[in-house]
């Protein structure tokens, strides 16, 4: 079992990757921050089960998306349709045009996280164990999510 401090060594060294992933599922810090929060404390409480020490990252991140995802479930479910905020149209030069962020927005949740675990330094074969897909499915869904970029902001 990985010991308490390593833990948390462990857990410093990810938190920017893990606030970006949060934050691209979730869409804003206070929930990023809770799933976050969550993920530690079930990572934590279940650290006996992680097999191998050089698997920590792999393993957090699972449990990272798998929070995050939930909290997502259970916003939709509890967010009325007239409190969910109105897109506001771009003005003036901007009119018409897509710029990344919203671009971003139209990737599939599972192709905008593989794209940013590949951004953030991870190779096919760790992103795969941590989106628990084979390393085909990784590819494919980055190549789509850039091919689905390219359209998008070629388009504006």
């Amino acid at each position: 079992m990985i010991s308490r401090d390593a833990f948390a060594q462990e857990v410093r060294e990810l938190t920017d990757t893990a606030f970006a992933v949060t934050y691209l599922i979730l869409g804003n810090s206070a929930d990023s921050e809770d799933a976050m929060s969550a993920a530690i404390l079930r990572a934590f409480e279940n650290r006996g089960k992680l097999r191998k020490r050089d698997s920590f990252r792999a393993w957090f991140l699972q449990i990272l998306r798998h929070e995050a995802y939930d909290l997502l479930k259970k916003r939709r479910r509890l967010t009325p349709v007239e409190e969910l905020p109105e897109e506001a149209a771009p003005e003036g030069d901007d009119a018409g045009r897509l710029d990344l962020r919203q671009a971003l927005g139209e990737l599939t949740d599972t192709q905008r996280t593989a794209l940013l675990l590949q951004q953030e330094g991870y190779d096919m074969a760790e992103i795969g164990q941590i989106l628990d897909v084979p390393v085909g499915t990784v590819k494919s869904r980055i190549s789509r999510a850039k091919q689905t970029l390219r359209t998008l902001l070629e388009d504006t």
